[in-house]
């Protein structure tokens, strides 16, 4: 049977987040909330989930061991299937049942991974990411780094295997990219298996911490991605071509975090690569300058040639 494990804390979507399980058309599951040392209102809002189990701590872990918390959580569980959820993420109500049918087709698959559709503080769709279908782990590893991001809601996995595999997640900073390590294991010996029928909302409300741009989250995001690389280079043995993608992913991210803080001793110590992506930067910002000029040239071009 499938664990739906939430990770609660925030009680700003909490209600909307418990309305879209127990929505669901498939009932063949348990639910487990997992109350991180929260704010009162999200014990009164689980209250009224009565067929949910509703699982307080007195330590709120999150904020100091995220991966800590989750394996706290885990370790209560009988189930081996899981789905760990967000207390502001929205499944659709098909999802559960759009899982079974899937898994029937790839019963020796060990994760599973739903499309995704971005949505904001309202609720209102920013975008959405199709279905990419099946993908190793390696392949996996190649469209994080390009085009497509990931995220903990929108995976089911067999935590059992992924115990087996490395005692369970690998611990980065904020756990940032430690759901990635995870999938890229799980991935080695079975692809990561597409459900094609069913999405999973993500919510870019500004609280999350996706969304958080505060200096000391970005820098804990910019070493937990340093982390991920060396982790890479270790636990997957990645090809040289990975390794020139990580510098160009490296070079990109000076858009979301500020170039000052690529030049930690530290982290350009653990990883030589850093520095010919510092060097890159600024012909990256170059470029886009170039192609964005040449962008509004053509639509210039049009506007007067109609």
């Amino acid at each position: 049977m499938l664990a739906i494990v939430v990770l609660a804390y925030k009680p700003q979507f909490f209600q909307l987040a418990l309305n879209s399980i127990a929505a669901q058309t498939n009932k063949n599951f348990q639910c487990y909330i997992f109350d991180d040392a929260a704010p009162a209102e999200i014990k009164y809002i689980a209250d009224n989930f009565q067929d949910f189990h509703y699982i307080r701590f007195d330590e709120n872990m999150g904020r100091l061991d995220l991966v800590g918390h989750w394996h706290r959580c885990l370790e209560l569980i009988e189930e081996e299937w899981v789905w760990l959820f967000s207390d502001d993420d929205v499944m659709l109500p098909n999802c559960v049942n759009a899982f079974y049918e899937t898994y029937d087709l790839y019963p020796k698959a060990t994760v599973f991974r739903f499309p995704r559709e971005i949505v904001d503080a309202a609720g209102q769709l920013i975008y959405a990411i199709e279905p990419i279908g099946n993908k190793t782990g390696l392949e996996f590893l190649k469209s994080r780094l390009t085009y497509h991001g990931s995220c903990l809601p929108d995976h089911i996995f067999n935590w059992k295997k992924l115990k087996e595999l490395n005692g369970g997640f690998v611990k980065f900073p904020l756990a940032w990219c430690s759901d990635d390590a995870a999938w890229c294991l799980l991935g080695k010996n079975h692809e990561i298996v597409a459900i094609p029928s069913a999405f999973v909302q993500i919510r870019d409300s500004g609280i999350n911490i996706t969304s958080l741009t505060d200096k000391n989250i970005l820098k804990q995001k910019l070493e937990a991605h340093i982390l991920f690389y060396l982790w890479c280079i270790e636990s997957l043995n990645i090809p040289l071509s990975y390794r020139l993608l990580f510098i160009r992913y490296f070079t990109s991210l000076n858009e979301i975090i500020p170039f000052s803080y690529f030049f930690r001793l530290s982290i350009l110590f653990q990883c030589p690569i850093l520095i010919l992506s510092i060097l890159l930067m600024p012909v990256r910002k170059l470029y886009l300058q170039i192609k964005r000029f040449v962008k509004m040239q053509c639509k210039k071009v049009f506007i007067f040639g109609c």
